[in-house]
C-alpha cells in the first residue's frame, strides 16, 4: 500500500521535529521526549504533533508549556530546511495519552493475576 501525500508529509515532519528539538531547540524545560506521529490535515495547513514525555506531571506540564512556545520556531526551522513544501503547516503539540492509558491497563491486569 502506498502512503498517501498527508502520511508521508507527517512521517517527514516526525523526523524533522524530532531533529529540531534534540538539537536547535534550548528550553529547558523540555523533557526527555519522543515524537509518536506527526497527523496532517487533509487541507495541508495545519499538523497535530503527538508526543510523550517520561516524568511526573509537572515534568509533562513544563515541557507542555515549552513545546507550546516553541512551535513557531520549529515551524520556522522546518521552512528553512531541505523539504520541499509549498506552505508549512502550522503546528499543533498534543500529549499522546496512548501510552499511560496502556500502563494503567498493564496494572490492572498484574492486579488480576495476583488475586
Amino acid at each position: 500500500m502506498i502512503p498517501n501525500r498527508t502520511q508521508r508529509l507527517g512521517e517527514l515532519l516526525k523526523k524533522e521535529i524530532t531533529a529540531i528539538i534534540s538539537r536547535r531547540v534550548r528550553d529547558p524545560r523540555i523533557g526527555f521526549i519522543t515524537i509518536n506521529e506527526v497527523e496532517v490535515k487533509a487541507d495541508l495547513k495545519s499538523a497535530v504533533v503527538y508526543y510523550t514525555v517520561i516524568g511526573n506531571d509537572e515534568e509533562k506540564e513544563k515541557t507542555a508549556a515549552a513545546l507550546k512556545k516553541s512551535a513557531g520556531f520549529i515551524r520556522r526551522e522546518l521552512m528553512l530546511g531541505h523539504l520541499s513544501v509549498k506552505s508549512m503547516p502550522s503546528l499543533v503539540f498534543k500529549y499522546d495519552t496512548s501510552l499511560d492509558y496502556g500502563e494503567r491497563i498493564d496494572t490492572v491486569l498484574k492486579k488480576l493475576k495476583y488475586l
